[in-house]
């Protein structure tokens, strides 16, 4: 686990590093920078109104309270859906799907399936807010590696941009409501701060924590993080990628200490056009 964690980051860094010689390649400059600069708040933003295949690992080499080393890797979509599509409403919707979940016991299985969907009800040039539902489907392949849990609840999401700011906030609730009767019933607050600043020409600084408030139990993590990287093209493809190390300022009851994500993200911000 610790040579691919090695390898992982090492490979995320080579390829940050390598991207001004792929786009000066690549992209012959055909990129407007304005068109840049929304590309890269559009990867950044938890939800958003482009297409979007999002590939994250998250590698958690120690724990509070456990022996062992932890990883996930998660495969999520970003489907907005335009006004009249399915409501007279624009739509922004998030599937997720933790494919490979490793315990520090080393059990390796799959995830829950998550699915996120937020009405946009007012979309300003600098200011959106948005409610809808979340859910969580008991799809997990293993019983230690999910909730067994059928889970809906309510969701909301409130965002300010300018010309290098992004900065909001998302909010879920997922509630169980059936499911496995042995396992225990979830209710939990999952709080989604985010905040991205551009430092120009692609490249931008990032957090993202997910704080987790157990409404059963009391019980809490509040993580602390912040990442890099770069918004590019290889070719007409555009992509994202960054790194991004967090640690557990606060926490109940076994936890990562701290851990580091390495994100890969495909952008289509053209995927409507024609549709």
């Amino acid at each position: 686990m610790v040579m691919y964690a090695f390898r992982t980051l090492m490979f995320a860094l080579l390829l940050i590093a390598a991207t001004a010689m792929i786009e000066a390649r690549a992209d012959n400059g055909t990129t407007a920078a304005l068109d840049q600069s929304q590309l890269v708040k559009q990867a950044n933003a938890p939800i958003s109104s482009i297409m979007q295949i999002r590939l994250q690992d998250t590698y958690v080499p120690q724990f509070y309270g456990l022996n062992g080393e932890g990883n996930t890797a998660t495969v999520a979509l970003t489907m907005p859906l335009p006004k009249y599509r399915l409501l007279p409403i624009p739509q922004l919707s998030l599937l997720t799907i933790p494919a490979a979940v490793t315990l520090p016991s080393g059990l390796t299985g799959s995830g829950d399936l998550k699915f996120l969907d937020i009405a946009v009800f007012h979309d300003g040039k600098s200011f959106i807010w948005g409610v809808g539902p979340t859910f969580i489907f008991p799809t997990s392949s293993r019983r230690e590696t999910g909730q067994g849990k059928w889970q809906a609840g309510p969701a909301a999401a409130v965002a300010f941009t300018d010309q290098k700011w992004l900065v909001g906030v998302l909010v879920q609730n997922p509630i169980s409501f059936a499911g496995d009767s042995e396992r225990k019933d979830a209710n939990a607050m999952i709080l989604q701060p985010f905040v991205t600043y551009q430092l120009g020409n692609g490249w931008f600084v990032r957090s993202q924590p997910q704080m987790f408030f157990n409404w059963k139990t009391g019980k809490q993590i509040l993580p602390l993080d912040i990442g890099f990287g770069r918004v590019f093209r290889i070719g007409r493809q555009n992509v994202s990628l960054f790194v991004e190390p967090s640690w557990n300022i606060a926490h109940d009851g076994p936890s990562p200490k701290y851990g580091i994500m390495f994100g890969l993200t495909l952008l289509y911000p053209d995927f409507w056009k024609g549709h």
